[in-house]
């Protein structure tokens, strides 16, 4: 186990897909080598330096022990250098036509996030107005 996790993941709790993926990558994770963090839970106090709640939730972020950031498509390559059996699959998304094809995948999955985290809202305070008025 590393006394200091190599990289911080910054993902959304609230989210079904990513929670589903950051259980699979945790269940991996048996150096501890990442250090997983539910920007949905964390307090504004506790939000990195330079980044917003907003912005964190807006794309994909990971943060190496250095403080160098990792955003998007270069998130997932960092964490997969992270986990064994993913390290040396990492360099497919250094190929060129690869990277850019997984950009485009990711901000369609992006799109339809950002959807559902509104929709999510929207059935939340319609649930909370149902409780308020019963």
């Amino acid at each position: 186990m590393t006394s200091t996790p190599a990289i911080t993941v910054f993902h959304d709790g609230d989210c079904p897909v990513c929670r589903a993926e950051i259980r699979f990558y945790s269940r991996i994770d048996t150096a501890q080598a990442i250090d997983w963090r539910d920007i949905t839970r964390l307090s504004d106090d506790a939000l990195p330096d330079g980044k917003t709640r907003e912005e964190l939730l807006g794309r994909f972020h990971v943060r190496d022990r250095d403080g160098s950031w990792h955003i998007g498509v270069g998130a997932f390559a960092r964490i997969w250098r992270a986990l064994p059996g993913f390290r040396h699959a990492a360099w497919v998304f250094s190929v060129p036509g690869i990277r850019q094809l997984a950009e485009v995948g990711y901000r369609g999955f992006l799109a339809w996030q950002q959807r559902n985290r509104r929709l999510r809202a929207t059935a939340r305070a319609k649930s909370a107005e149902r409780s308020a008025q019963t």
